[in-house]
């Protein structure tokens, strides 16, 4: 096995492993595993929006420690939620990080003539902690909730069927989408012996890489005519199970619609 590829394979696994055991924190007996889906998915986006809405750090460290309290509540160990949650955040900071120089206020310190600012510096922590919040909210519905329900709530909750459709057939074609590169990767692995430099390395990445793209352009239209044969003009009937709803669910509703109101209020009022 060549170096390169031996780390893809590690990487793969990693991540399919990841995929599979937030399916196993869905099955956990938690507070977000017992809401009903539609409340879940409601309650978690209205705090995502109270999240975005605000620019008051105080408010962003409150929404972010209710967050904590409900992966406590619901069994998610706070390393994996932290990272699922961690790309988002640090890829948005990199995108800010040019502010830190460029927004106008009192110095913080000065490099090589470049001067940074306590505005800059703020905005950047602001804006990252906010991007964290509220990936971190919305990964608390995929992993506290089966994604089949999710679906079905999206549908219940008259969300546009062309939206719920991608965003299905997006999920399911991402199992055969690493299915597909790791069959290649461990293909070309079993005609490899010994080990390569890393030039090696990128040359079977190259050609992996075409032969890729080729076959999973062919698995999606042997999908595509799958889906039709069975009828998939038809839209997506998930199969989502009613249930009344508690005291919980309606106090989990209204926490999402104070934070919303509440971030709303601080930022606009004078």
């Amino acid at each position: 096995m060549t170096g390169v590829v031996a780390a893809s394979v590690e990487t793969i696994t990693t991540a399919l492993r990841a995929v599979f055991a937030a399916e196993r924190v869905a099955t956990d007996d938690g507070f977000l595993q017992r809401r009903d889906p539609r409340v879940s998915l409601l309650s978690m986006t209205g705090l995502a929006l109270a999240t975005m809405l605000t620019r008051t750090l105080a408010v962003v460290v409150a929404l972010g420690l209710v967050t904590v309290a409900l992966a406590r509540l619901s069994a998610v160990p706070l390393r994996r939620l932290l990272a699922r949650s961690a790309v988002v955040p640090l890829a948005s900071a990199l995108v800010v990080l040019p502010q830190i120089v460029l927004l106008p206020g009192d110095p913080l310190v000065e490099v090589v003539g470049v001067t940074v600012t306590e505005v800059g510096v703020a905005y950047v922590v602001l804006f990252t902690l906010r991007v964290g919040v509220g990936v971190a909210l919305l990964s608390l519905v995929v992993m506290t909730t089966r994604f089949s329900a999710v679906v079905a709530a999206m549908r219940a909750l008259r969300i546009p069927v062309a939206l719920v459709w991608t965003i299905a057939v997006t999920y399911r074609y991402l199992f055969l989408f690493f299915d597909e590169l790791q069959r290649l990767i461990l293909a070309r692995n079993s005609r490899t012996t010994g080990d390569s430099g890393l030039r090696d390395g990128w040359r079977d990445a190259r050609g992996i890489a075409g032969t890729f793209l080729l076959r999973t352009l062919d698995r999606g239209e042997r999908v595509g005519r799958g889906m039709r044969a069975r009828g998939g003009a038809r839209p997506p009937s998930p199969y989502g199970r009613s249930r009344s709803l508690d005291g919980a669910d309606y106090a989990l509703v209204a926490l999402a619609v104070v934070a919303v109101v509440g971030s709303g209020v601080i930022r606009w009022s004078p």
